[in-house]
């Protein structure tokens, strides 16, 4: 019963599968996260997971998907993206772009 309710889910979305547990991303934006190191977006139940393994263990807190230390500050997050746009990663394409038209740098965007 509990795999029926669990595959019951729809196949996929435009934000693809967790990288992790390989089930697909909910389109809410509460219930995923978007790493800044690796621009992969992890489930909020990996991600929670991966926070209680740290808390048990002690570890610093670092991606599920990467393992590279969190950012520090939104500059450094901003330069991570900025990088991953530069390998022109499409994940981080669309949220550079995002975030000018947020801003209303419509050109930019």
């Amino acid at each position: 019963l509990r795999d029926e309710i669990l595959f019951r889910q729809p196949e996929s979305s435009h934000l693809g599968d967790c990288p992790i547990c390989c089930l697909p991303v909910s389109l809410d934006p509460n219930k995923y996260v978007k790493y800044s190191c690796c621009s992969k977006v992890i489930c909020c139940g990996c991600t929670t997971a991966n926070m209680m393994r740290q808390l048990d263990e002690g570890s610093p807190n670092v991606c599920p998907f990467c393992r590279q230390l969190y950012a520090k500050s939104d500059e450094e997050m901003e330069r991570r993206n900025k990088k991953r746009c530069e390998a022109n990663d499409p994940f981080a394409l669309r949220e550079e772009g995002r975030t000018y038209f947020v801003d209303g740098e419509y050109e930019r965007a």
